[in-house]
């Protein structure tokens, strides 16, 4: 759907990839209700039996991007589109956010509030118990940037408090040495995210922790150059999650570059 989103002569294919995200979108239980935990989200279908947020920000971008087609073809009459309100309250409930995340893991803890886990209960970057015996899951970068992506495909306002809440972790944790987190796992994804919404957001300008700013265009666009290695092909040697694969790898940096380029101020 992605792929071929911006040629009005591949409708057709279009809207069956929409179709098809469409029916991955998980609805357990009680039908329309998102009375499941995972319910709203998407994964990857089979044997894989639940929701995560990688997939859900992925579909709802493929969906975000290829609404023309929904909007303009004859074909699209009748179809049935996505349930956004259950897609929201799926993303929310990876968010470590009381308050709008109704399970009982999620921390105001200052260094987890407002970033996201891979899926409710879950984070990659591990948990820890509380003195009081309670769950805290932590939040890390890359999953916090789908998070904040996926509340943008589901044209959420930059003021709205679970947005506001991503980009101040996002910003308090801002780096291009690592994956906040994670260290080096997963950290090509992590840099191919960041620029993606960063550049949907439209932020020039990130303000840390300790009170100054950062272009992050210009951080991100020099790491990814020292990184590259001489043949022209960038490798992740932590291979989580096949980042040892030079052709995935590049095609991830080569992507984060295409995203600072294209939203440069002109």
């Amino acid at each position: 759907a992605l792929t071929l989103a911006h040629d009005p002569q591949f409708d057709i294919p279009i809207l069956n990839a929409r179709r098809f995200l469409i029916d991955q979108q998980s609805d357990d239980e009680i039908q329309g209700e998102t009375d499941n935990t995972f319910d709203g989200g998407i994964g990857y279908g089979g044997s894989y039996t639940h929701s995560d947020l990688s997939n859900t920000h992925l579909a709802l971008e493929a969906l975000y991007y290829s609404r023309n087609a929904l909007a303009d073809s004859p074909s699209a009459s009748g179809m049935k589109e996505l349930n956004w309100d259950a897609a929201i309250q799926f993303v929310q409930r990876c968010q470590n956010l009381p308050g709008s995340n109704d399970q009982a893991w999620a921390s105001n803890d200052p260094e987890q509030r407002g970033g996201f886990v891979y899926f409710p209960g879950d984070s990659k970057a591990g948990s820890f118990t509380n003195p009081d015996g309670t769950q805290t899951h932590r939040s890390y970068g890359s999953m916090s940037y789908a998070g904040l992506l996926s509340f943008i495909y589901a044209d959420m306002n930059l003021d709205d408090p679970r947005v506001v809440a991503a980009l101040d972790w996002l910003q308090a944790h801002f780096s291009v040495e690592e994956n906040p987190g994670m260290e080096h796992e997963g950290l090509y994804y992590y840099y191919h995210t960041m620029a993606k919404a960063l550049t949907i957001a439209r932020i020039d300008e990130l303000n840390l922790a300790d009170g100054s700013t950062v272009d992050w265009r210009d951080a991100l666009a020099r790491k990814l150059f020292d990184l590259q290695h001489p043949d022209g092909y960038w490798l992740n040697e932590t291979g989580r999650w096949w980042e040892k694969d030079p052709v995935l790898v590049t095609a991830y940096a080569v992507l984060a570059l295409e995203h600072i380029v294209h939203s440069m101020p002109r």
